[in-house]
């Protein structure tokens, strides 16, 4: 991350910074000379380096605000925030219980709407900003068995165009970035699967699964200055699936 993404003294908070693509992220950032503060799962821990970490469920309204409040204080401001937390369900619409829906629509949707929400003040009051939501691309194409999270993803497309209109009117930006399969825990068990794995494959032009590294490129593009006309974009990382 040299040359013109240049992200060196940026300080970026990552929610969902413990594992998968949000590690990647925290640890490329710390690398490339960025100030980053980290929300992990109660069970994770943080990368080295961190200027600040704490657990955070961001289905919890409360725990979001405070550890915004928190991360504030530990950088002395945010300029970026990576939302990155999320689950999955590879459940069709009559396997699907109100539970089923209702836990992966507060992790992926309501969770990043809670992370905006806390810092839209801080955006506002600084004339700037950037926030990075996790969409994908079962959420622009659809997928099978996939009814909660494919809902979910489309739903962060809408918010982050909303979003990004909104908090344009003080200068601060929102993008997401819709990866496709990628190497992560996310996707473990359809890696196992040789049926599942074969398919997915088959459905990738590039013949291979992306790698976390690849997409937290593209997520910190985005919320770094280089970025700073785009808005309101939703940057597919899916090895072309859906050009297809």
């Amino acid at each position: 991350m040299s040359g013109l993404v240049d992200i060196t003294g940026l300080k970026l908070l990552v929610m969902g910074g413990g594992a998968g693509i949000g590690l990647s992220a925290v640890r490329m950032a710390t690398a490339a000379g960025a100030e980053v503060a980290v929300t992990t799962m109660p069970d994770e821990t943080a990368a080295e380096q961190v200027a600040f970490h704490t657990p955070c469920d961001v289905t919890d309204a409360s725990a979001v605000s405070a550890a915004v409040e928190a991360a504030v204080a530990a950088l002395g401001g945010i300029d970026a925030a990576i939302v990155t937390a999320g689950i999955f369900e590879h459940r069709g619409v009559a396997e699907t219980s109100d539970a089923d829906w209702a836990r992966v629509i507060a992790v992926n949707l309501t969770g990043p709407f809670h992370v905006a929400r806390a810092l839209e003040p801080h955006f506002r009051a600084a004339g700037a900003g950037s926030l990075v939501l996790f969409s994908s691309q079962v959420g622009l194409v659809g997928h099978r068995r996939a009814t909660a999270y494919a809902a979910s993803k489309g739903g962060i497309n809408g918010l982050t165009r909303t979003l990004a209109i909104e908090f344009a009117a003080f200068g601060a930006r929102v993008n997401a970035v819709a990866p496709g399969p990628v190497e992560t825990g996310m996707t473990a068990v359809a890696r196992a699967d040789p049926v599942r794995r074969r398919a997915l494959l088959e459905a990738v032009p590039l013949g291979r699964f992306g790698q976390p590294d690849e997409v937290a490129c593209a997520a910190l593009y985005l919320a770094a200055p280089a970025s700073a006309f785009v808005t309101g974009h939703v940057l597919v990382i899916d090895g072309g699936v859906t050009a297809i």
